[in-house]
């Protein structure tokens, strides 16, 4: 069948406040001056094991601690094993889970068409109404695509949630060292902060 698109308005208009939110880690809080800025978007990159997934579950938390609904998608786990494995850090989202504050969302990369994965993400959002927003990871929606689609697929997605006023925290999984601005996803460039989490090598 046909189905139309509508990639948005011409002029790029959104309110902008200075208000910071907690990140969920006060020294991180302290380096940022107060934590993120309501309604950007944050990129947290890194590889395997850098606490990409537990700097964002913080974020989450401490949301749902003020009281803000927030919704968290998974690209990596189910959210059974995301809540375990979190509670295993000291991270509890189980009681916001019950209050209703936090809802999960765990599913895979489907098809070619990320057009379709970023639609099915756009209509979990209105259904859902956040006000913060976790995506772990944003890189898995370009692992078979071409970077120019997936970045501008995701540039739309990443402008619908900043009108909106949604605080959008994503990780990206980046291999080795590399903090090339053209990541998996290649939002770095659209990202309002960026932090790259690495591991030190010291003494071998």
């Amino acid at each position: 069948g046909l189905r139309l698109t509508n990639r948005g308005p011409a002029e790029f208009k959104y309110k902008v406040t200075s208000q910071r939110v907690s990140s969920g880690l006060p020294r991180l809080d302290h380096m940022l001056q107060g934590g993120y800025y309501r309604g950007s978007n944050i990129l947290i990159s890194g590889a395997p094991g850098t606490a990409r997934t537990t700097l964002a579950a913080l974020f989450a938390a401490a949301a749902c601690k003020r009281g803000e609904r927030t919704l968290y998608v998974s690209f990596d786990e189910g959210a059974a094993q995301i809540v375990r494995n979190l509670a295993s850090v000291g991270i509890r989202l189980a009681p916001h889970l019950k209050s209703g504050l936090l809802t999960m969302y765990s599913t895979r990369t489907r098809g070619p068409n990320i057009e379709d994965q970023f639609g099915h993400l756009r209509a979990k959002v209105r259904e859902y109404k956040p006000r913060c927003l976790v995506i772990d990871p944003l890189s898995a929606l370009s692992t078979k695509l071409a970077h120019v689609a997936s970045a501008d697929s995701a540039q739309q997605f990443l402008d619908f949630l900043k009108v909106e006023g949604i605080t959008v925290v994503n990780t990206s999984l980046m291999e080795g060292l590399n903090t090339d601005e053209a990541t998996a996803s290649g939002i770095s460039t659209i990202a309002d902060t960026w932090i790259h989490v690495s591991y030190v090598v010291q003494d071998g």
